[in-house]
């Protein structure tokens, strides 16, 4: 039997061919391409049968390879896994350019209407699993990368993420990657908004974004092609994240494997409400941890932070840690002489030359005029040059004077009694001070 490679694009049934050695798929048909979300057939060459036609990684064990003949059909039913529907395959051995290849004639119609019912019952069994997933922890980071693996697994992607947009750039916040696959959220912070500006009329309709293959977009959209193909990814999907009307962000699947992308779409869309009241709870906790533990007057943790982040169990990934305790001098007399506003700026002055100086660690304001700095995974040498750089910028030469401990160590056991060494050390300097100013 010799096929012409355009011969079956005309019927209904769906028509391939494979190769018995590799399972190769080299054929097929048009209402194959769209019963499985391909709009081309370059798409499907070169992979292997059942990778596109069962959404498997191996060999399906229901391959009738071993049981095919020439010149009589190897008739049977089955359930696709893809398609939720029954299927009556037809399989038989052809010649393909000289080569004997497996031949199928699949038909989907034959039991229609249950393979509706079936996907539309393995749809809300997915949504109903993802809900009860979104709210099955406390913790809604947890939550939230919980529900993006169910997602990822289900519709065999091999990454789902959320951005969030602000303002005129984005950022990558939450993300599952499928084994093997590298992560990318890292990579993809302060992206400018404008990468998506083909998206942004859709995602105003609360529509979604598909693009069955980025091919389709070299020319057209050529800065968004290159970020897509950067990342190896040949296909998404989209959906916005709207709250009050604004878009807040969007969540998507890269590279589905063989499924109708509509279908998937539909799906994405059902979870959005939930991913975002998801977001609105992580925007409100993230409010309230910053009231808890900020200092109003300069912007600097608080004590609560201070206890929090000097908790034992807190400590468990450090191999080495230094502190500072630093109290500032003469805040009382500058209160009693010029007054508390006057006071209230010395205080701020102060903190922002310990932010200066701390090089992005951690800065607590623990009382009236005493800061804290916790610098975890530093080498003594580096601890050192920021005591020397501290003790020069509050040497008092620029109106600001602090006394300064600062302690070291190296696998501490309890960062409480780290810090207290550099307590002691500060109140030690302070006492020198007083000693210099009599």
């Amino acid at each position: 039997m010799k096929i012409i490679i355009n011969e079956f694009d005309g019927v209904n049934e769906i028509v391939y061919v494979a190769d018995m050695d590799d399972y190769t798929l080299l054929y097929l048909n048009k209402a194959g391409l769209k019963l499985l979300g391909y709009t081309k057939r370059e798409q499907i060459l070169g992979k292997k049968c059942y990778e596109v036609l069962q959404g498997q990684q191996q060999p399906c064990e229901t391959c009738t390879n071993g049981k095919l003949c020439r010149g009589k059909f190897l008739e049977w039913k089955y359930d696709n896994p893809i398609t939720g529907n029954k299927c009556k395959s037809k399989d038989k051995l052809i010649l393909w350019n000289g080569k004997e290849v497996h031949f199928t004639i699949a038909d989907f119609s034959l039991i229609k209407g249950d393979g509706n019912f079936n996907r539309k019952t393995e749809r809300e069994k997915i949504v109903m699993e993802c809900i009860q997933m979104m709210h099955s922890s406390v913790k809604t980071d947890v939550a939230i990368n919980n529900t993006l693996e169910i997602m990822g697994k289900y519709l065999n992607g091999q990454r789902t993420y959320i951005f969030r947009v602000h303002a005129k750039h984005m950022n990558n916040e939450y993300e599952w990657c499928e084994e093997g696959i590298s992560r990318e959220m890292d990579f993809l912070q302060n992206v400018p908004l404008s990468i998506i500006r083909r998206w942004l009329p859709y995602f105003y309709c609360n529509e979604s974004v598909i693009i069955p293959d980025v091919e389709m977009i070299k020319e057209v959209a050529p800065d968004e092609y290159s970020i897509l193909k950067q990342q190896n990814i040949n296909s998404l999907i989209a959906v916005p994240l709207i709250e009050k009307g604004k878009l807040i962000g969007y969540f998507g699947v890269d590279n589905p494997k063989a499924r109708n992308l509509d279908e998937i779409s539909n799906i994405l869309k059902m979870l959005s409400y939930f991913f975002e009241s998801l977001l609105e709870r992580k925007d409100r906790e993230s409010y309230l941890e910053r009231i808890g533990f900020t200092d109003a007057l300069t912007g600097a943790l608080n004590r609560n932070a201070f206890i929090r982040d000097t908790m034992p169990e807190s400590d468990s990934d450090i191999v080495s840690a230094g502190g500072f305790f630093i109290d500032i001098n003469g805040l009382k007399k500058t209160n009693d002489t010029y007054g508390h506003e006057a006071g209230d700026n010395l205080i701020r002055k102060v903190y922002d030359i310990i932010s200066s100086v701390a090089e992005g660690y951690p800065i607590y304001r623990l009382g009236g005029d005493e800061f804290a700095v916790l610098c975890c995974n530093i080498s003594q040498k580096e601890l050192d040059k920021i005591d020397i750089r501290m003790r020069t910028e509050l040497d008092g030469r620029n109106g600001c004077s602090a006394a300064i401990g600062a302690s070291f160590l190296e696998n501490p056991s309890d960062l409480g009694m780290l810090m207290d060494e550099a307590d002691k050390r500060m109140y030690k300097d302070k006492r020198q001070y007083y000693k210099k100013i009599r």
